[in-house]
Protein backbone atom coordinates (compact mmCIF):
# COMPACT_ATOMS: atom_id res chain seq x y z
CA UNK A 1 0.00 0.00 0.00
CA UNK A 2 1.49 3.54 -1.06
CA UNK A 3 2.31 5.44 1.67
CA UNK A 4 -0.02 8.63 2.32
CA UNK A 5 1.06 12.06 1.87
CA UNK A 6 2.87 13.31 4.04
CA UNK A 7 3.57 10.28 6.33
CA UNK A 8 7.16 9.20 5.38
CA UNK A 9 8.32 13.19 6.43
CA UNK A 10 6.23 12.83 9.56
CA UNK A 11 7.35 8.95 10.15
CA UNK A 12 11.38 10.38 9.74
CA UNK A 13 10.98 13.57 11.83
CA UNK A 14 11.61 15.46 9.58
CA UNK A 15 9.08 18.86 10.54
CA UNK A 16 6.71 18.85 13.98
CA UNK A 17 3.33 18.46 13.64
CA UNK A 18 1.34 21.57 13.59
CA UNK A 19 -1.25 22.35 15.54
CA UNK A 20 -4.41 22.26 13.39
CA UNK A 21 -3.17 18.52 12.65
CA UNK A 22 -2.75 18.08 16.00
CA UNK A 23 -6.43 19.56 17.02
CA UNK A 24 -7.84 16.93 14.46
CA UNK A 25 -6.31 14.14 15.33
CA UNK A 26 -7.32 14.50 18.69
CA UNK A 27 -11.27 15.41 17.62
CA UNK A 28 -11.24 12.14 15.47
CA UNK A 29 -9.25 9.91 18.38
CA UNK A 30 -12.34 11.68 20.70
CA UNK A 31 -15.18 10.94 17.89
CA UNK A 32 -15.89 14.71 17.39
CA UNK A 33 -14.93 14.94 13.91
CA UNK A 34 -17.36 12.04 13.32
CA UNK A 35 -19.51 10.26 15.33
CA UNK A 36 -19.53 6.54 15.79
CA UNK A 37 -22.45 4.00 15.60
CA UNK A 38 -24.76 3.25 18.34
CA UNK A 39 -23.45 -0.13 18.34
CA UNK A 40 -19.98 0.77 18.95
CA UNK A 41 -20.93 2.82 21.88
CA UNK A 42 -18.58 0.57 24.75
CA UNK A 43 -15.92 0.79 22.03
CA UNK A 44 -16.31 4.96 22.03
CA UNK A 45 -15.91 4.71 26.16
CA UNK A 46 -13.03 3.22 25.88
CA UNK A 47 -11.42 5.20 23.43
CA UNK A 48 -11.69 8.71 25.00
CA UNK A 49 -10.63 6.37 28.25
CA UNK A 50 -13.55 6.68 29.84
CA UNK A 51 -16.59 9.50 30.41
CA UNK A 52 -16.11 11.65 33.33
CA UNK A 53 -19.17 10.94 35.90
CA UNK A 54 -18.82 13.40 38.79
CA UNK A 55 -21.72 15.43 37.73
CA UNK A 56 -24.93 12.97 36.29
CA UNK A 57 -25.81 14.10 33.28
CA UNK A 58 -22.03 14.38 32.40
CA UNK A 59 -21.78 10.85 30.45
CA UNK A 60 -25.13 11.30 28.78
CA UNK A 61 -23.67 14.34 27.21
CA UNK A 62 -20.38 13.25 26.24
CA UNK A 63 -21.90 10.19 24.30
CA UNK A 64 -24.28 12.22 22.65
CA UNK A 65 -21.48 14.52 21.45
CA UNK A 66 -20.24 11.10 19.65
CA UNK A 67 -22.63 8.65 19.18
CA UNK A 68 -25.39 8.48 16.45
CA UNK A 69 -29.01 8.66 17.22
CA UNK A 70 -28.21 8.38 21.25
CA UNK A 71 -30.87 7.47 23.85
CA UNK A 72 -30.20 7.46 27.08
CA UNK A 73 -31.64 3.74 27.59
CA UNK A 74 -28.42 2.72 25.38
CA UNK A 75 -25.84 4.16 28.05
CA UNK A 76 -28.49 2.75 31.02
CA UNK A 77 -28.36 -0.79 29.28
CA UNK A 78 -25.03 -1.09 28.87
CA UNK A 79 -24.06 0.10 32.85
CA UNK A 80 -26.73 -1.87 34.35
CA UNK A 81 -28.06 -4.66 32.36
CA UNK A 82 -25.59 -5.92 30.19
CA UNK A 83 -22.57 -4.49 32.53
CA UNK A 84 -20.07 -4.07 29.37
CA UNK A 85 -19.46 -0.69 31.22
CA UNK A 86 -19.29 -0.12 35.09
CA UNK A 87 -18.96 2.98 37.15
CA UNK A 88 -16.15 3.87 39.72
CA UNK A 89 -13.58 6.16 40.89
CA UNK A 90 -10.55 5.82 38.28
CA UNK A 91 -8.18 8.54 37.56
CA UNK A 92 -7.18 11.49 40.20
CA UNK A 93 -9.98 10.36 42.35
CA UNK A 94 -12.97 10.79 40.43
CA UNK A 95 -15.94 9.20 39.26
CA UNK A 96 -15.76 7.75 35.38
CA UNK A 97 -17.99 5.11 33.11
CA UNK A 98 -15.31 2.95 31.67
CA UNK A 99 -15.35 -0.70 29.99
CA UNK A 100 -15.87 -3.24 32.61
CA UNK A 101 -13.72 -5.13 30.86
CA UNK A 102 -10.64 -2.34 31.64
CA UNK A 103 -11.38 -1.80 35.42
CA UNK A 104 -8.36 -4.26 36.55
CA UNK A 105 -6.39 -1.73 34.18
CA UNK A 106 -7.76 0.98 35.96
CA UNK A 107 -7.83 -0.98 39.48
CA UNK A 108 -4.18 -2.11 39.42
CA UNK A 109 -2.78 0.95 38.39
CA UNK A 110 -4.45 3.54 39.79
CA UNK A 111 -4.80 1.93 43.36
CA UNK A 112 -1.52 2.41 44.93
CA UNK A 113 -1.70 5.93 44.40
CA UNK A 114 -4.72 6.56 46.09
CA UNK A 115 -3.86 5.25 49.31
CA UNK A 116 0.01 6.96 49.12
CA UNK A 117 -1.04 10.25 47.80
CA UNK A 118 -4.44 10.80 47.04
CA UNK A 119 -6.41 9.52 49.58
CA UNK A 120 -4.25 11.03 52.33
CA UNK A 121 -6.66 13.51 53.51
CA UNK A 122 -8.52 10.02 55.59
CA UNK A 123 -6.80 10.85 58.70
CA UNK A 124 -7.60 10.68 62.21
CA UNK A 125 -9.27 12.53 63.88
CA UNK A 126 -11.27 12.95 61.42
CA UNK A 127 -11.15 9.52 60.07
CA UNK A 128 -10.68 6.17 61.69
CA UNK A 129 -7.58 4.64 61.51
CA UNK A 130 -6.53 2.76 57.91
CA UNK A 131 -5.94 -0.25 59.86
CA UNK A 132 -9.71 0.12 61.93
CA UNK A 133 -10.81 0.51 58.23
CA UNK A 134 -9.37 -2.18 56.20
CA UNK A 135 -9.92 -4.59 59.00
CA UNK A 136 -13.27 -3.73 61.01
CA UNK A 137 -15.08 -1.37 58.37
CA UNK A 138 -14.45 -3.12 55.19
CA UNK A 139 -16.12 -6.39 56.24
CA UNK A 140 -19.11 -4.69 57.75
CA UNK A 141 -19.94 -2.82 54.25
CA UNK A 142 -19.23 -6.25 52.46
CA UNK A 143 -22.03 -7.80 54.93
CA UNK A 144 -24.65 -5.00 54.23
CA UNK A 145 -24.04 -5.68 50.57
CA UNK A 146 -24.77 -9.28 51.03
CA UNK A 147 -27.92 -9.55 49.55
CA UNK A 148 -28.51 -6.42 47.09
CA UNK A 149 -27.13 -2.77 46.35
CA UNK A 150 -28.13 -0.39 48.68
CA UNK A 151 -28.41 3.89 48.52
CA UNK A 152 -25.58 5.68 50.22
CA UNK A 153 -27.65 6.63 53.35
CA UNK A 154 -29.15 3.18 53.66
CA UNK A 155 -25.61 1.56 53.24
CA UNK A 156 -24.80 4.16 56.05
CA UNK A 157 -27.11 3.38 58.55
CA UNK A 158 -26.81 -0.08 57.95
CA UNK A 159 -23.28 -0.50 58.64
CA UNK A 160 -23.29 2.19 61.53
CA UNK A 161 -25.36 -0.35 63.13
CA UNK A 162 -23.41 -3.14 62.49
CA UNK A 163 -20.37 -1.86 64.14
CA UNK A 164 -22.50 -0.05 66.99
CA UNK A 165 -20.48 3.16 67.14
CA UNK A 166 -21.24 6.60 66.93
CA UNK A 167 -18.91 8.69 67.78
CA UNK A 168 -16.74 11.79 65.35
CA UNK A 169 -14.18 9.77 63.24
CA UNK A 170 -17.37 7.61 61.87
CA UNK A 171 -19.40 10.59 60.95
CA UNK A 172 -18.14 11.08 57.27
CA UNK A 173 -17.73 7.64 56.74
CA UNK A 174 -20.04 8.03 53.83
CA UNK A 175 -19.76 11.51 52.29
CA UNK A 176 -21.28 12.10 49.37
CA UNK A 177 -17.84 12.92 48.29
CA UNK A 178 -16.87 9.08 48.34
CA UNK A 179 -15.82 8.98 51.55
CA UNK A 180 -15.03 5.30 52.58
CA UNK A 181 -16.99 4.16 49.71
CA UNK A 182 -13.74 5.75 47.18
CA UNK A 183 -11.50 3.55 48.95
CA UNK A 184 -13.23 0.35 48.63
CA UNK A 185 -13.78 1.36 45.01
CA UNK A 186 -9.98 1.43 45.21
CA UNK A 187 -9.79 -1.59 47.41
CA UNK A 188 -11.43 -3.47 44.16
CA UNK A 189 -14.27 -4.08 46.73
CA UNK A 190 -17.49 -2.08 45.86
CA UNK A 191 -18.28 -0.25 42.45
CA UNK A 192 -21.30 1.98 41.57
CA UNK A 193 -24.77 0.43 41.01
CA UNK A 194 -27.98 1.42 38.89
CA UNK A 195 -29.38 4.92 41.06
CA UNK A 196 -32.65 4.69 42.85
CA UNK A 197 -34.85 7.62 43.12
CA UNK A 198 -32.52 9.18 41.79
CA UNK A 199 -29.71 8.75 44.89
CA UNK A 200 -26.68 6.91 44.05
CA UNK A 201 -26.77 3.27 44.88
CA UNK A 202 -23.85 0.74 45.79
CA UNK A 203 -22.59 -2.74 44.93
CA UNK A 204 -19.97 -5.58 45.65
CA UNK A 205 -17.78 -5.74 43.14
CA UNK A 206 -17.85 -10.09 43.76
CA UNK A 207 -21.86 -9.56 43.00
CA UNK A 208 -21.96 -7.00 40.38
CA UNK A 209 -19.17 -8.57 38.07
CA UNK A 210 -18.98 -11.98 39.50
CA UNK A 211 -16.17 -12.77 36.57
CA UNK A 212 -14.09 -9.97 37.07
CA UNK A 213 -10.09 -10.57 37.95
CA UNK A 214 -8.17 -7.38 39.53
CA UNK A 215 -5.51 -9.46 39.77
CA UNK A 216 -5.15 -10.65 36.34
CA UNK A 217 -2.44 -7.81 35.62
CA UNK A 218 0.67 -6.71 37.50
CA UNK A 219 0.57 -2.99 38.60
CA UNK A 220 3.79 -2.78 36.00
CA UNK A 221 1.73 -4.00 33.19
CA UNK A 222 -0.98 -2.25 34.28
CA UNK A 223 0.83 1.22 34.13
CA UNK A 224 1.87 0.36 30.59
CA UNK A 225 -1.49 -0.83 29.63
CA UNK A 226 -2.77 2.69 30.91
CA UNK A 227 -0.42 4.44 29.17
CA UNK A 228 -0.94 2.97 25.39
CA UNK A 229 -4.65 3.63 26.05
CA UNK A 230 -4.47 6.92 26.94
CA UNK A 231 -1.90 7.74 23.81
CA UNK A 232 -4.87 6.03 22.02
CA UNK A 233 -7.21 8.96 22.79
CA UNK A 234 -4.41 12.03 23.67
CA UNK A 235 -1.59 11.35 21.87
CA UNK A 236 0.76 12.94 21.18
CA UNK A 237 1.20 13.77 24.44
CA UNK A 238 4.15 14.32 26.71
CA UNK A 239 5.22 12.70 29.93
CA UNK A 240 3.24 15.38 32.06
CA UNK A 241 0.40 15.02 29.66
CA UNK A 242 -0.39 11.58 31.26
CA UNK A 243 0.77 12.22 34.36
CA UNK A 244 -1.61 14.81 35.21
CA UNK A 245 -4.28 13.27 33.29
CA UNK A 246 -3.76 9.60 35.66
CA UNK A 247 -2.62 11.36 38.65
CA UNK A 248 0.19 8.77 38.68
CA UNK A 249 4.12 9.72 39.57
CA UNK A 250 6.81 10.86 37.41
CA UNK A 251 8.56 7.88 38.19
CA UNK A 252 5.68 5.34 37.40
CA UNK A 253 5.10 7.20 34.10
CA UNK A 254 8.17 7.53 33.01
CA UNK A 255 8.45 3.64 33.78
CA UNK A 256 5.78 3.17 31.74
CA UNK A 257 6.84 5.12 29.01
CA UNK A 258 9.98 2.60 28.76
CA UNK A 259 8.17 -0.26 29.00
CA UNK A 260 6.09 0.85 26.35
CA UNK A 261 8.75 1.96 23.69
CA UNK A 262 8.79 -0.63 21.08
CA UNK A 263 5.22 0.82 19.98
CA UNK A 264 5.93 4.69 20.68
CA UNK A 265 7.60 7.33 18.82
CA UNK A 266 8.68 10.49 19.87
CA UNK A 267 7.56 13.68 17.81
CA UNK A 268 7.56 17.55 17.84
CA UNK A 269 4.86 19.92 17.84
CA UNK A 270 4.96 23.65 16.34
CA UNK A 271 4.84 26.05 18.88
CA UNK A 272 5.56 23.73 22.18
CA UNK A 273 8.08 22.31 24.31
CA UNK A 274 9.23 19.11 25.32
CA UNK A 275 9.24 15.97 23.53
CA UNK A 276 5.56 14.13 22.39
CA UNK A 277 4.60 10.54 22.69
CA UNK A 278 2.51 9.21 19.58
CA UNK A 279 1.80 5.69 19.01
CA UNK A 280 3.39 4.44 16.03
CA UNK A 281 0.01 3.16 14.89
CA UNK A 282 -1.48 6.47 14.58
CA UNK A 283 1.43 7.64 12.01
CA UNK A 284 -0.98 6.51 9.11
CA UNK A 285 -3.79 8.14 10.76
CA UNK A 286 -1.90 11.54 10.93
CA UNK A 287 -0.74 11.52 7.24
CA UNK A 288 -4.54 11.45 6.12
CA UNK A 289 -5.18 14.21 8.24
CA UNK A 290 -7.11 17.59 5.65
CA UNK A 291 -6.12 20.38 8.13
CA UNK A 292 -8.65 22.43 5.78
CA UNK A 293 -11.65 20.13 6.16
CA UNK A 294 -14.33 21.87 9.40
CA UNK A 295 -15.00 19.98 11.92
CA UNK A 296 -18.54 20.37 13.05
CA UNK A 297 -19.87 22.29 16.64
CA UNK A 298 -19.56 20.34 19.57
CA UNK A 299 -21.97 21.11 22.61
CA UNK A 300 -19.88 19.65 25.47
CA UNK A 301 -20.85 19.29 28.85
CA UNK A 302 -19.25 20.16 32.36
CA UNK A 303 -16.05 18.08 33.18
CA UNK A 304 -15.71 16.80 29.22
CA UNK A 305 -13.10 14.23 28.62
CA UNK A 306 -11.87 16.05 25.80
CA UNK A 307 -11.11 18.74 28.20
CA UNK A 308 -8.85 16.77 30.73
CA UNK A 309 -6.17 14.95 28.52
CA UNK A 310 -3.27 17.59 28.39
CA UNK A 311 -1.70 19.95 30.85
CA UNK A 312 -1.11 22.52 27.88
CA UNK A 313 -4.58 23.95 27.07
CA UNK A 314 -3.58 26.89 24.76
CA UNK A 315 -4.11 24.35 21.75
CA UNK A 316 -8.25 24.61 22.31
CA UNK A 317 -8.86 27.83 24.22
CA UNK A 318 -6.65 31.12 24.87
CA UNK A 319 -5.31 31.78 28.03
CA UNK A 320 -7.52 34.90 28.65
CA UNK A 321 -10.51 33.09 28.46
CA UNK A 322 -9.28 30.25 30.52
CA UNK A 323 -10.08 30.99 33.70
CA UNK A 324 -14.22 30.88 32.59
CA UNK A 325 -13.56 27.68 31.74
CA UNK A 326 -11.02 26.17 34.00
CA UNK A 327 -12.90 27.72 37.15
CA UNK A 328 -11.21 27.01 40.16
CA UNK A 329 -8.33 24.98 41.89
CA UNK A 330 -11.58 22.66 42.71
CA UNK A 331 -11.89 21.94 39.08
CA UNK A 332 -15.04 23.23 38.64
CA UNK A 333 -15.17 22.96 34.55
CA UNK A 334 -17.75 24.49 32.21
CA UNK A 335 -20.28 23.44 29.69
CA UNK A 336 -18.26 24.57 26.42
CA UNK A 337 -19.28 25.25 22.90
CA UNK A 338 -16.55 24.07 20.70
CA UNK A 339 -16.12 25.47 16.89
CA UNK A 340 -13.56 23.52 14.63
CA UNK A 341 -11.92 22.25 17.43
CA UNK A 342 -11.26 25.75 19.69
CA UNK A 343 -13.51 26.48 23.11
CA UNK A 344 -14.97 29.77 21.84
CA UNK A 345 -17.72 30.51 24.87
CA UNK A 346 -19.39 28.51 27.16
CA UNK A 347 -23.46 27.28 27.57
CA UNK A 348 -26.29 26.25 29.93
CA UNK A 349 -29.79 25.06 29.15
CA UNK A 350 -33.05 25.21 30.13
CA UNK A 351 -35.54 22.31 29.74
CA UNK A 352 -39.18 22.38 29.86
CA UNK A 353 -41.80 20.01 28.87
CA UNK A 354 -42.08 21.34 25.45
CA UNK A 355 -39.22 24.21 25.06
CA UNK A 356 -35.24 23.92 25.35
CA UNK A 357 -33.58 26.69 25.55
CA UNK A 358 -29.95 27.07 24.91
CA UNK A 359 -27.70 30.17 26.08
CA UNK A 360 -24.48 30.37 24.43
CA UNK A 361 -21.94 33.15 26.65
CA UNK A 362 -19.41 33.60 23.09
CA UNK A 363 -15.73 34.45 24.27
CA UNK A 364 -16.12 36.67 20.96
CA UNK A 365 -17.62 37.21 18.19
CA UNK A 366 -19.44 33.89 16.42
CA UNK A 367 -19.19 33.79 12.25
CA UNK A 368 -22.43 33.59 10.98
CA UNK A 369 -22.14 30.37 8.71
CA UNK A 370 -20.52 28.85 12.34
CA UNK A 371 -23.83 30.63 14.73
CA UNK A 372 -25.92 28.09 11.77
CA UNK A 373 -23.85 25.15 12.63
CA UNK A 374 -24.76 25.73 16.13
CA UNK A 375 -28.20 25.77 16.13
CA UNK A 376 -28.69 22.76 13.63
CA UNK A 377 -26.56 21.06 16.66
CA UNK A 378 -28.85 22.50 19.30
CA UNK A 379 -32.29 21.47 17.09
CA UNK A 380 -30.11 18.35 17.60
CA UNK A 381 -30.42 18.16 20.93
CA UNK A 382 -33.76 19.16 21.79
CA UNK A 383 -34.84 16.10 19.90
CA UNK A 384 -32.62 14.09 21.99
CA UNK A 385 -33.95 15.56 24.82
CA UNK A 386 -37.61 15.28 24.20
CA UNK A 387 -38.66 18.75 23.83
CA UNK A 388 -41.12 19.99 21.13
CA UNK A 389 -38.82 23.05 20.08
CA UNK A 390 -35.61 24.87 20.97
CA UNK A 391 -34.42 28.37 21.30
CA UNK A 392 -30.63 29.67 21.24
CA UNK A 393 -29.96 32.86 22.60
CA UNK A 394 -26.63 34.61 22.77
CA UNK A 395 -25.90 36.18 26.60
CA UNK A 396 -23.10 38.24 27.66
Amino acid sequence: MPALPGLDRIMMNCESLSLETLTRLYLIKHHLFKKARKTDLVTVVSDVCGLHAQAVTTPYLSLWNRVEDLEDALLDEALYKAKSLVKTWVMRGTLHVIPSADLPIYSKALRRMWFEHHGRFMRAPDWPLKEERRNVIYPKILEALAQKPLKRKDLNGKVRSLLKVDSQPYKKLFSSWGGILKETAYEGLTVCAQPAERESCFARLDKWLPHTDLNKVSEEEAHEKLLVKYLRGYGPATQQDFCLWSGLTASDAKEAIENAGSIIEEVRVEGAKGVFLLLKQDFRLLGSIDVDEKAPPCLLPRYDSFLLGHKDRTRIISDEHRQRVFKSKAGDIAATLLVNGRIVGTWRYKKTERMLTIMITPFEKIAKEDLKEIEHKAKDLSQYMGTEDCKLSIVS
